[in-house]
């Protein structure tokens, strides 16, 4: 969890002084994200249940959303003065205390709860203990979030590391947890404000001790476990950030240096980090988001095309009886004066094969009556089939086409690769056209990915508006390379 309590707490004081005794000049919404915006950047509230965080960032609100929670907050606390922000303890609950004179003259004191906790995210505003509106209302057993309701604070019954001042009240909080069976890590984090699942692992790495049942802990264990919380204390209260990379890519931040990773940074700045590491984030979800929602059209497309083109070649094969109501035609064209008239059916001798032949008649019909309707069946299949196998053509090329774009999706390495893919599902009517709030630049594309080896310039497309790029500009010096009868980029 890489904005545990004690990373928020650390954050909150930083933002603290950033923004007390300065005035909210507006609130916006953005992707489940608050930003209270001040003259010096803005606020940000994530609320998304995949990375709920609070940061201060610059100006940066694209598209803000419309919302009834937002315009209430508006028209209450725009304007408003921030008394104070601070931190519930090493608890993820932030306070934001404003103050504001409304148009009559009556001061109002309001406060701002923000609850970053996954999917319990949420920001409720409240004054005089009074639940005025919440982001998320709720009302279940164990909580309710109502307009009108009386504010309670989340009941917590975590000690603070600041409240484990010994260890005889660290045994005391081991013995008064009721499961003994219990591993040492679960108790911690369950128990002490602050931990996650890693740092708790981290405090145990630290005392030399393994994760073992509470009801086989030492006082000596005990002892070492108070002496290695002690030296996190100390870390936490110097108030700056690890951040951790895996290959090359931002994987966690923490308040403290943690042995499970290799490769790190201590900041120095908390608020650059917490906005590095979240931006990365935020970027490959939207990422992901975005390509699994193309995948999902593309491959629910493959699927209808698959389903047709097998309708087609079960069609096709009923199409194969052409052949059989043709010989029908002309045997019976041919032995037509030997035929009674009246009769269900007539075996005929075929020359071509030199075998009997039993054709079907219409009781009603005349021998020859009987072979114009077996040619004109004939006829009428061999249109159809023509027809199923000009279909079949086209299937085919649009199955080779959608396989291009589900491997030009799932190698895409940005957004803006992504957002080229989604205009040609658009143009070729795959997806829908969305209504956009803002008209995109013409001609802003994204460009082939170029490469350097051994004196050649490489460039590989990405996409197929690249490799229709590619080929457009290629000299005839230049060599071409795609791999045969599949989809894959132009080179």
């Amino acid at each position: 969890m890489p904005f545990d309590g004690f990373v928020m707490k650390n954050v909150v004081e930083s933002i603290s002084q950033k923004i007390v005794g300065l005035n909210i000049r507006n609130i916006y919404l953005s992707k489940n994200t608050l930003f209270f915006s001040f003259d010096s950047g803005d606020l940000k509230v994530c609320l998304n249940p995949n990375f709920s965080h609070i940061s201060f960032v610059d100006h940066l609100v694209d598209d803000p959303e419309k919302n009834t929670f937002i315009d209430f907050l508006r028209s209450r606390i725009r304007g408003a003065k921030v008394v104070e922000f601070s931190n519930l303890g090493y608890e993820r609950t932030a306070i934001l205390k404003l103050k504001k004179m409304d148009e009559i003259g009556i001061n109002h004191n309001y406060t701002v709860y923000f609850d970053i906790m996954g999917k319990h995210s949420n920001a409720i505003i409240v004054e005089n203990d009074e639940i005025l509106d919440a982001f998320k209302r709720i009302e279940t057993r164990v909580r309710k979030i109502y307009p009108g309701d009386k504010f309670v604070l989340f009941a917590s019954d975590k000690k603070t590391i600041d409240e484990i001042n010994s260890v005889d009240v660290f045994k005391e909080l081991i013995d008064d947890f009721k499961d003994k069976k219990r591993k040492l890590s679960e108790f911690i984090y369950s128990s002490i404000q602050g931990f996650s699942k890693i740092t708790a692992q981290e405090l145990l790495y630290r005392a030399d001790i393994d994760d073992m049942p509470l009801a086989e802990v030492s006082q000596s264990d005990i002892e070492l476990l108070f002496d290695s919380l002690n030296t996190m204390k100390e870390e936490i209260a110097i108030r700056k950030l690890w951040l951790y990379y895996e290959n090359e890519e931002p994987t966690d931040i923490s308040c403290m240096k943690l042995h499970v990773y290799n490769d790190e940074k201590l900041c120095d700045d908390l608020i650059s980090c917490v906005n590095e590491y979240f931006s990365f984030v935020e970027i490959k979800e939207r990422l992901i988001q975005k390509r699994n929602q193309l995948l999902s059209v593309i491959k629910s497309k493959i699927d209808q095309y698959e389903d047709l083109k097998i309708k087609i070649e079960n069609e096709l094969l009923e199409c194969v009886e052409a052949e059989k109501y043709r010989k029908y035609g002309e045997l019976l064209k041919a032995y037509s004066y030997q035929i009674e008239h009246g009769v269900e059916s007539v075996k005929l001798h075929d020359w071509e094969n030199d075998e009997e032949v039993t054709v079907p008649l219409e009781k009603n019909l005349t021998a020859i009556e009987n072979s114009i309707r077996y040619f004109s069946l004939y006829s009428k299949l061999k249109r159809k089939a023509k027809g199923l196998e000009e279909r079949k053509g086209i299937i085919h090329r649009e199955l080779l086409y959608l396989q291009q774009l589900l491997l030009t999706i799932e190698s895409a390495e940005n957004i803006e690769d992504l957002n080229e893919i989604e205009d040609e599902m658009i143009e070729n009517e795959i997806l829908k056209k969305k209504v956009s709030k803002k008209a995109k630049k013409e001609n802003q594309f994204s460009q082939p990915r170029k490469y350097m080896y051994n004196g050649f310039t490489i460039y590989v497309g990405k996409n197929n508006r690249q490799n229709d790029e590619l080929v457009r500009k290629a000299s005839d010096s230049d060599i071409w390379l795609h791999v045969q009868g599949m989809p894959g980029a132009h080179v």
